[in-house]
């Protein structure tokens, strides 16, 4: 229920004076569990029909002076709240302060309690945001409703790539800042995003990609942020795909089957509040290009968020969170060119705990916390035999057995001021935040055989041994233990500053200094809003920042890897016909090895920065229409890259960490939202964008590439992508219709040949054109004093074909033959919506 309060202070006034002329009106917007609600839009509407529009600030805090009536219709919302619509508010002469509860969205339908819009133009932000609130997660109809970044794809900014991995805004993994309830959960070791949590528990997820300010450490590209539920004073139980299903494909098997539940409540009424949200996922895939019996993947996984908060004293709110990951896959890495054998056992566990207290000194808000994640990671081959690599097919046992543990402790402290008054409206904030973060590897690897495929006298190419010919055997020497630790610490301080009505300055400034480096990073920020319009509908941003880049311990850990040896081969003189080949003749070895080493020189390395440049338009026509365009300019320098003077005859390669990598990403986007009452939206988005680099290549010492850099597009590369989604109730039997669709180019890849060479500029090829679109239908129902809703939902009905695997050797009999990605498919979810 929405609870208003009204407190009258004074009522004082001089006589004569009209009532109306001094009547003030303040207060604070809260949430369910007390805490403050900042950016809320709030419309006052006075008798004689005159709006004014206010958002409160970070503590919540709004301020409406010198109203001219004594009666005001207010409408409160914010995305991912449910919206207090004209509420009539009885002002007496003097000061007035409102104390206003906005309960966050939940799946609970009570009398009053409309949704807001997902879409606001707050005169306040500069930065170009783009957010899911909970009913959009929900009603989005994706491939698997139980994996969080399936629903991130619906966000114009997030691509995800041809092996799923998410890019945002054409940036790279670990150049994103990815938060959930305010702490960094970035994988330590790769900065990637491989964190799961309940999709159920999610509140809301909010990309930010330009003009953010100097609050963010370590989001060179974006800010990714999770918001999930706390409970409050209402014991809710919900619970979703609780029946197994069974797969028929090739026998009968346990199905895909994702089962979530979510429990939240007070432990004291009030005061205390807890939430557990429990995800079990089980995966049954199958590979349709492999032979029967080795083209099934059975993947268990789950996750377990626990949160507790605790409001100590109206001023003083504890909050505490418990994340566990796990997951065991015995086939990780099956796929149309990689048959079972190759493929490792995979057992991953990962630990986040944290810690955070708010406090209101005044109307001074301080917070401070600590969070500690590990992860830990083991993959093991499912065999000792010989590893073969052919142009378009391997075989044998995987060479390497990997166990890898990382470990982040992050402490960190802000605080924001109430806006303060000296020439306009100042509101300060400033914070530090500390990290120390480690990465460990033991590593145990045989030979990898490189084969080329062999002609017969009929012109045919056959493959795999011992029809081929031997070209290269790759090992391994050297230490393969290793470990890599660094420190981060970082502080800031920023002023939103609003001199004139119409105008609002951002101005910040960080700065980062990690222990590996030895050098810190000053990075200002400046962004500017101008709302011309007193009704607030229309709004411009420009922003420019510079942004610091955290080092990636995984990839500084390669110079403290192994060493790789390869031995070529020449192919043995053909017999003359009509004999054939004999497969036991000993190959020739062609010269002396080649060693490559891998080498960081971290004395003359310098900072990675970005520098980002934003403009932007909003405005809102009517009352639920939102049309908006923006430009982003991203430049990242001083990137770190592999680099050699490659040479075919060198007998030793050094590839040399370097400072000489420069990223581009330049996009337009253009959008149009609109919502059809309380029930109903839509939202299309057409974004030109190019992704690309000065230096593409990414050699490792167990993928090499034998080639000089080269400047190319990036894997995910999307040049053009439109996508749109919504929902809407529809006149049959109480349905809800639901969809999404995905347009956009194909991605690069490149190609090369069986000696491990680039055979054409990198990234010079692209797959074919993708497209998705996916329709679902809901209906709810009423079963044992419950509403339960059932969703069937087609997946890529159209049964585009989208491959996401290539044989990109040009030596391989089926070059460029291409595989696996979405097929059509159909699947089922069922939810409990409501309880007693």
């Amino acid at each position: 229920m929405v609870l208003l309060t009204l407190l009258v202070f004074s009522s004082s006034f001089a006589a004569g004076w009209p009532q109306a002329a001094a009547t003030d009106l303040r207060g604070q917007v809260i949430d369910e569990n007390d805490q403050p609600v900042p950016r809320a839009e709030i419309i006052f509407t006075l008798d004689s029909g005159v709006s004014r529009t206010v958002y409160t600030d970070a503590a919540g805090r709004f301020d409406f002076p010198g109203v001219t009536s004594l009666q005001v219709q207010m409408t409160i919302s914010k995305p991912g709240y449910f919206r207090i619509a004209d509420r009539k508010v009885e002002l007496t002469p003097g000061s007035n302060e409102l104390s206003l509860i906005l309960n966050h969205e939940t799946e609970i339908k009570e009398q009053l309690e409309v949704q807001s819009s997902p879409v606001q133009i707050d005169p306040d932000t500069t930065s170009h945001q783009e957010s899911l609130v909970q009913h959009e997660i929900l009603n989005t109809p994706v491939a698997s409703s139980h994996d969080l970044q399936q629903n991130l794809r619906a966000i114009p900014q997030v691509v995800a790539d041809s092996r799923g991995n998410l890019h945002v805004a054409g940036a790279r993994q670990g150049q994103t800042e990815v938060l959930l309830d305010g702490f960094e959960v970035n994988d330590p070791a790769t900065g990637a995003y491989t964190v799961h949590v309940n999709v159920d528990s999610v509140r809301a997820v909010t990309i930010e990609t330009g003009g953010y300010g100097a609050q963010y450490a370590h989001a060179g590209a974006g800010i990714l942020a999770l918001d999930t539920q706390s409970g409050d004073d209402r014991v809710r139980f919900g619970i979703t795909n609780f029946i197994p299903a069974l797969d028929f494909q090739e026998g009968t098997h346990f199905g895909n089957w994702y089962p979530r539940v979510t429990f939240s409540g007070p432990l004291e009424k009030g005061k205390i509040w807890f939430s557990d949200a429990l995800t079990i996922e089980h995966t049954f895939r199958r590979v349709s290009e492999l032979p029967g019996g080795q083209n099934i993947d059975e993947q268990w996984s789950g996750d377990n968020l626990i949160r507790v908060q605790a409001n100590l004293s109206p001023q003083n709110i504890l909050q505490g969170s418990f994340l566990y990951n796990e997951l065991s896959d015995p086939a990780l890495g099956l796929g149309p060119l990689s048959p079972l054998s190759t493929t490792t056992n995979n057992q991953s566990r990962r630990y986040f705990v944290s810690v955070k207290d708010q406090i209101w000194v005044r109307q001074t808000l301080f917070d401070v916390g600590a969070a500690l994640d590990t992860g830990h990671d083991n993959e093991n081959p499912l065999g000792t035999a010989p590893y073969m690599v052919t142009p378009s097919a391997i075989s044998g046992n995987y060479f390497q057995a990997l166990s890898q543990q990382s470990r982040r402790l992050q402490f960190l402290g802000n605080m924001t001021t109430r806006p303060l008054g000296w020439k306009g409206a100042h509101t300060i904030s400033a914070g530090w935040i500390a990290a120390g973060i480690d990465f460990s590897q033991q590593a145990a690897r045989s030979a990898i055989n490189f084969y080329s495929a062999f002609t017969n006298t009929s012109g045919i190419q056959v493959e795999p041994p011992p029809h081929s010919t031997l070209t290269d055997v790759a090992t391994f020497t050297g230490a393969s233990a290793l470990q890599v630790a660094n420190t981060q610490v970082g502080g800031y301080a920023q002023d939103l500053w609003r001199p004139i009505k119409p105008v609002v300055f951002s101005i910040g400034v960080r700065a980062d200094w990690d222990r590996l480096i030895h050098k810190q990073v000053v990075e200002p920020r400046i962004a500017m809003n101008w709302v011309p319009l007193d009704d607030g509908r229309m709004k411009f941003t420009l922003a420019w920042g510079e942004h610091y880049q955290p080092l990636i311990l995984a990839l500084l850990a390669q110079g403290s890897d192994q060493q790789r040896v390869d031995q070529f081969y020449v192919p043995p003189p053909p017999p003359p016909p009509p004999q054939q080949p004999n497969p036991n003749t000993p190959a020739i070895a062609s010269g002396a090895p080649r060693v490559t080493t891998f080498i960081t020189p971290l004395n003359g390395l310098e900072e990675p920065r970005t520098y980002n440049a934003t403009a932007e338009w909003d405005e809102r026509f009517f009352t639920d229409t939102f049309v908006g365009a923006s430009f982003l300019l991203r430049e990242s320098r001083d990137g770190f890259a592999w680099e050699s003077e490659f040479a075919p005859s060198q007998p030793a390669v050094t590839l040399l960490l370097q400072n000489n990598r420069n990223d581009r990403y330049i996009a337009g986007e253009a959008w149009v939202r609109h919502a059809f009452g309380e029930k109903a939206q839509i939202e299309v988005d057409y974004t030109r964008s190019r992704a690309s680099a000065n230096e593409v290549l990414d050699p490792t010492l167990t993928q090499l590439i034998l080639a000089p850099q080269q400047p190319g597009p990036l894997l995910w590369d999307a040049p053009n992508r439109f996508v749109s989604s919504g929902w809407s109730p529809i006149p049959i039997w109480g349905l809800l219709a639901s969809g999404f669709a995905e347009f956009r180019s194909g991605f690069p890849f490149s190609v090369v040949n069986e000696q491990q060479q680039l055979a054409e500029p990198p990234n010079d090829r692209r797959f074919p054109t993708y497209f998705s679109l996916n329709l679902g239908l809901e209906k709810r129902f009423q079963f044992r004093g419950h509403e339960w809703a059932v969703r069937l939902t087609a997946v890529n009905v159209t049964g585009h074909n989208n491959p996401d695997s290539v044989v990109n050797d040009v030596n391989a009999p089926n070059f460029l033959a291409m595989s696996g990605g979405q097929h059509r498919a159909v699947s089922v979810r069922l939810r409990l919506v409501t309880e007693k």
